[in-house]
C-alpha cells in the first residue's frame, strides 16, 4: 500500500541519541543520511549498513534513504578513468548490501567537482545565505570544502553522457534485483560547464534523456527543488519537473528548499521567499501522484544556531508540516 507524503529529517552524516531525539521532538518519524560516516575506503559493508538501519528501527524511526557515497568511491566512474570497473563493482556491492539491510533508496549525483558556492550573503533579518555567481566561479572561487576531484577535467559533454550511461548499464540490473531505487540529484549549480568539466544535469530535458537511458523502475529522481529553481526560468522548471516525472512515479523524494534569482547568479533563502510558491508546489506534487518524502536541505544560518542548523532546520520542518496540514484540510 502506498504511503502518504511525509517529512524526513535529513542531511545528517551519523545518527546520535541527540539527533534521533530531536527528530522525534519535531514530530518526524523518518530520517535520511547524506554521505554517512561509515568505515571503508572504497565500499561499505552489509554489517555497517544494517547497524544503521537497526538503530533507526530500535528508536522508532524509518531510514528512508542514504544519499551519496563519498566521491572517492566513484570519481573514476564519473570521469571514465582507469579503475572505474572496480569502483562500479564496489558500488554494485553497496546496492546489494542496502537491499539486504532494507534501505530502499540510494541517492547519487554526477558532479565530479561537486557543489559550488562563491559567497555567503545576508538574507532576511541578517541570516547568512549561501550564494553563487558564475563570474566569481570562473575565477576558481568555491566556499564548499569537500573532497571532490578537480585534478581531471572533461570539457566534452558527450563524454560525460557516455560515462553516465556506462554507470547506469552496470548498476541498474543490480538495483532491480536488490529492490533499491537509485535517485539522481540535479547539478548544483545547474550550469553546462564548471571548472573545466562539463555537467549534464542542468536542464529539464536532460533528465528525460537519463530516464530513457535507465529504462527502469529502479531509476528515479532526488528532486531538489532548489536546484531546479536555480535553473534559467526558475519556478517554471520546478513545475515542469513535477508534472512530467511525478505521474511517471519517478520522484523518489524531494529536497524542499528555494533560492532567489536564477543562473548565472542566485542566493539561497528561507522557504516562502524564493522563486516558487511552496504551497503551489506541494499541491502539484500531490496531484502528480507523488507519495515519497519531503526533507530539509540547505538552510540559512540563523542567529545562535549550531553548525548543522538545528534552529533553521526546525523552521523548515515546521513550514513543511504546516503545508501538509493545510493540504489535508483542502482535500476533505
Amino acid at each position: 500500500m502506498k504511503q502518504n507524503i511525509r517529512i524526513a529529517l535529513g542531511q545528517m552524516q551519523e545518527l546520535t541519541h541527540e539527533t534521533m531525539t530531536y527528530a522525534r521532538q519535531l514530530g518526524v518519524s523518518s530520517v535520511q543520511l547524506n554521505t554517512p560516516n561509515i568505515p571503508g575506503e572504497a565500499c561499505w559493508s552489509y554489517e555497517d549498513l544494517y547497524a544503521i538501519k537497526k538503530t533507526c528501527d530500535d528508536n522508532g524511526l524509518f531510514l528512508e534513504s542514504i544519499e551519496n557515497v563519498p566521491i572517492r568511491f566513484y570519481d573514476k566512474i564519473m570521469l571514465g578513468l582507469p579503475g572505474r570497473d572496480e569502483q562500479i563493482e564496489n558500488y554494485r556491492t553497496i546496492i546489494r548490501h542496502m537491499g539486504r539491510a532494507g534501505i530502499p533508496v540510494l541517492g547519487h549525483h554526477f558532479m565530479p567537482n561537486f557543489v559550488w558556492r562563491t559567497s555567503s550573503e545576508p538574507g532576511r533579518g541578517g541570516a547568512l545565505c549561501t550564494a553563487f555567481d558564475l563570474e566569481a566561479a570562473a575565477s576558481g572561487i568555491n566556499q564548499v570544502k569537500y573532497a571532490a576531484n578537480r585534478e581531471v577535467r572533461i570539457p566534452d559533454e558527450s563524454v560525460m553522457w557516455d560515462n553516465y550511461a556506462y554507470f547506469l548499464n552496470a548498476v541498474i540490473p543490480v538495483a532491480e534485483e536488490a529492490g533499491v531505487r537509485l535517485a539522481l540529484h540535479p547539478d548544483d549549480p545547474p550550469v553546462a560547464m564548471l571548472d573545466g568539466t562539463a555537467r549534464i544535469f542542468y536542464k529539464v530535458e536532460n533528465f528525460k534523456r537519463a530516464e530513457a537511458i535507465a529504462d527502469s523502475e529502479a531509476w528515479g529522481l532526488n528532486l531538489c527543488l532548489g536546484c531546479c529553481s536555480e535553473m534559467v526560468y526558475g519556478a517554471a522548471n520546478v513545475m515542469e519537473m513535477i508534472r512530467y516525472f511525478g505521474p511517471r512515479n519517478k520522484i523518489c523524494y524531494v529536497h524542499f528548499r528555494d533560492v532567489q534569482g536564477t543562473m548565472p547568479k542566485f542566493q539561497e533563502c528561507f522557504l516562502g521567499e524564493g522563486n516558487y510558491h511552496p504551497a503551489e508546489v506541494l499541491l502539484e506534487l500531490k496531484r502528480s501522484g507523488f507519495t515519497g518524502f519531503l526533507m530539509d536541505d540547505h538552510v540559512p544560518s540563523v542567529i545562535n544556531d549550531s553548525p548543522w542548523g538545528h534552529r533553521a532546520r526546525a523552521h523548515a520542518v515546521g513550514y513543511m508540516q504546516g503545508l501538509l496540514n493545510a493540504l489535508e484540510l483542502i482535500e476533505r
